[in-house]
């Protein structure tokens, strides 16, 4: 994904791939801020370790919302790399709770007392080289 690539086109793509196949799969990649230290490859800004700790709760919490609503100028200017890859997740993730009762299984009819539930969780957070890294994992699980 491109840093120019705007919040709707990557959840536009996260939304399409969330529907291309009965079971689908991401992996998704994407530096935070490079800008954390003084030695960081951008340098230092004070802004990025406020951007950095909502990307990580974002992840580890599973909010797309959050993802989705990451400034696409202040993310160039931090040097996070990651944003319009976390927004096509976002997309996913949001496209797949329209699509849960159709597309994962045709044969269940879900009521509005089940829903397919997600799990997150942030598997780590730090900043080596000035640079910062999250390592997170969003599960689907069964609405039984």
């Amino acid at each position: 994904m491109s840093a120019t690539t705007s919040a709707a086109d990557a959840a536009r793509l996260g939304a399409e791939l969330a529907g291309s196949a009965r079971r689908v799969a991401l992996l998704v990649m994407g530096d935070g801020s490079a800008r954390r230290t003084v030695g960081a490859p951008g340098g230092f800004d004070s802004r990025a370790d406020g951007h950095d700790a909502a990307v990580a709760e974002a992840l580890a919490t599973g909010d797309a919302a959050a993802l989705l609503s990451l400034d696409p100028v202040l993310s160039r200017e931090l040097m996070a790399a990651g944003r319009a890859s976390w927004q096509v997740l976002a997309g996913a993730r949001l496209a797949d709770a329209t699509l849960a009762a159709t597309a994962h299984d045709p044969d269940i009819t879900m009521s509005d007392t089940r829903t397919w539930s997600w799990m997150s969780r942030a598997e780590y957070v730090a900043a080596p080289y000035g640079v910062g890294y999250v390592v997170a994992v969003w599960e689907q699980g069964s609405p039984w």
